[in-house]
């Protein structure tokens, strides 16, 4: 059984336009390697998220034009690899994506 949990939430700098999402998707492209396990990039049509996902765990980002929010989905098996050190690197690589596309 998975469990979901938030992760991150900050404002955001300018709202995840098309630039926004193309930038997005060419920097998961660039550091799905730091992701310890195959993961596919997924645009939501009916509202405004993507979805980092894989059998293990999900990172669900939700977002309006003024604020982000990270949820993780994990599976039990995940949860017993997602130590505090591991759940801070994730969101040290998060908000330095955040930062390096000025969102």
């Amino acid at each position: 059984m998975s469990s979901k949990e938030k992760l991150y939430e900050r404002p955001l700098r300018r709202p995840i336009d098309a630039a926004a999402r193309e930038a997005i998707h060419l920097e998961y492209l660039k550091r799905r390697h730091q992701i310890p396990v195959p993961t596919e990039l997924l645009w939501h049509n009916d509202r405004s998220a993507f979805t980092i996902y894989s059998s293990w765990l999900s990172f669900n980002v939700g977002y309006t034009p003024e604020l982000m929010i990270v949820e993780a989905e994990l599976s039990f098996a995940a949860r017993m690899f997602a130590t505090k050190e591991r759940r801070k690197q994730a969101l040290s690589i998060i908000e330095e994506i955040a930062d390096d596309l000025d969102l």
